[in-house]
């Protein structure tokens, strides 16, 4: 790891730990297991997803381009814990990097939106877009009874347990 570890790389670091601490936990049938009240969407298919944006930030720093769309969609990750705790590896070994401008590409229906942005930017998406898929994993771990395996600030926005804890606090 790099000795300049910003904020962002910090949050991203302990985000993605947590997640790799959680597959560790379980077994590949529970990876795998349809959640009905997930629509049928698995932890394995919510870690996927995470894990392939983390990707294409990545890959974006050299092309400078980014677009979430152009997803690989690796079923690989999809359906082994092992494979997707090597991807999260992979990401943090070589995510610690300089802010630099990216251009983001988005196609929504007929619109192609490109704007600027920046890594750092991305990378606070990328967090924001962790939780919101952690927050899913966890009602898979609710419902498979299992949810003492986690965390239990898992899943939970930083803000949102900085102001539980003022809660506490009166």
């Amino acid at each position: 790891m790099h000795s300049n570890n910003t904020p962002v790389f910090l949050l991203l670091l302990n985000i993605l730990t947590e997640q790799q601490n959680a597959l560790r936990k379980i077994s590949s049938e529970t990876y795998t297991f349809a959640i009905p009240s997930l629509d049928g969407a698995s932890i394995g298919g919510h870690t996927r997803h995470s894990i392939e944006f983390l990707e294409i930030l990545l890959d974006s720093y050299s092309t400078g381009i980014i677009n979430y769309d152009e997803r690989k969609r690796n079923l690989e990750l999809e359906k082994n814990p092992e494979k997707a705790i090597e991807a999260i590896s992979k990401i943090i070994a070589n995510i610690n990097l300089p802010n630099k401008n990216l251009v983001l590409q988005q196609r929504m229906g007929e619109i192609h939106i490109e704007i600027p942005t920046n890594f750092y930017r991305e990378m606070l998406y990328n967090i924001e877009h962790c939780i919101h898929h952690q927050a899913l994993i966890k009602v898979a771990f609710n419902e498979m009874k299992i949810s003492h395996l986690i965390n239990e600030n898992f899943g939970i926005a930083p803000s949102t347990i900085q102001y539980r804890e003022t809660q506490n606090l009166n």
